[in-house]
């Protein structure tokens, strides 16, 4: 009777690691899909708020040039790790891109949330392989602003505050593959993101009429398909990442998809986290499936792998 369990097993086996396969030969040989995001809502008034002029806070734009130069041959994964490792101890700030009367295109690196660390990073590894570190700056600003609002358009009403919406533009626009479908033992569920219209008082920028008018009406109908690995799952499934990888808890709180995102690191067989930390700033969370399981209201985690961005890939500097 043990026969038809095994092949079963087999099968389950074979068919998760040809998903997997598949998967990350959709990431090496394949363009990204097109984009068929919907059109957004019209902004109320029928115009944007923000500015999209660059700003820098700080040592933002130094600490960017650096950044790019010093990962510029890297292949994509070993970029995104080194550029993690390069900003730990760098301090936690929340809500930091609320802090103006109105949105602007805000580069910090010098302190961060857990999604702008994620994004800035990103970002930066796509700014790499050029002629000039100018060329590399405009790159940079570029990225965010593609990878943080909706059709580039800098606004509150745009930004995109919801890491699995985030997640879902990036990978129309060709920045990450998600490879949580792909994963063994991977599940999905439906949620409705609502959390933001729902605590409107938490969110500065909400106190404003016409952010708390997009926002509620954005949230009236959204709803997403959202694929997780749960956490009793976890351990089969760490033997597939590497570095580089994009990690999300995915959360139970009512109105949210997710609560904390960062990079996978592996280091001596074990596969660590690298994330900005409330009340900790930028650390290492050594052993990933353990920390996960220790964050209160997390289910499962999603998982995204960064595809290679454009220009020689290999880490070999061109000659000359």
């Amino acid at each position: 009777m043990r026969k038809p369990t095994l092949l079963l097993a087999l099968t389950v086996l074979i068919t998760g690691a040809a998903s997997f396969a598949a998967a990350n030969l959709l990431i090496r040989n394949t363009a990204p899909p097109p984009s068929t995001e919907a059109a957004p809502p019209p902004l109320p008034g029928g115009g944007a708020l923000g500015d999209p002029t660059p700003k820098f806070v700080g040592e933002t734009r130094v600490l960017a040039m650096e950044a790019i130069d010093a990962t510029a041959w890297a292949p994509m994964n070993q970029a995104l790790v080194q550029l993690a490792r390069r900003f730990l101890d760098y301090p936690f700030k929340g809500f930091s891109l609320d802090g103006g009367p109105k949105e602007q295109l805000q580069l910090d690196l010098t302190n961060f949330d857990c999604f702008l660390f994620v994004e800035q990073l990103l970002a930066l590894s796509n700014s790499r392989k050029v002629d000039t570190l100018d060329e590399g700056m405009e790159r940079f600003t570029q990225h965010v602003r593609r990878l943080r609002y909706v059709n580039g358009e800098v606004d509150y009403c745009r930004r995109q505050h919801y890491f699995s919406r985030w997640a879902e533009a990036a990978e129309r626009n060709g920045y990450v593959v998600n490879l949580t479908p792909f994963l063994p033992g991977a599940s999905k569920r439906t949620v409705a993101l609502n959390f933001m219209s729902n605590n409107a008082g938490s969110y500065k920028p909400m106190q404003l009429a016409r952010n708390k008018q997009c926002i509620t009406e954005l949230e009236k109908d959204l709803v997403v398909n959202q694929a997780y690995i749960p956490l009793a799952a976890l351990p089969g499934v760490l033997p597939s990442l590497r570095n580089g990888d994009i990690f999300a808890l995915v959360t139970k709180v009512p109105g949210l998809d997710v609560t904390h995102v960062g990079f996978l690191e592996t280091r001596d067989g074990v596969v660590n986290a690298i994330h900005a930390a409330e009340g900790a700033g930028v650390i290492r969370s050594k052993d990933f499936a353990a920390y996960a399981g220790e964050v209160p209201d997390v289910i499962g985690v999603a998982i995204y792998r960064p595809r290679p961005n454009h220009g020689v890939e290999g880490g070999v500097r061109p000659a000359g």
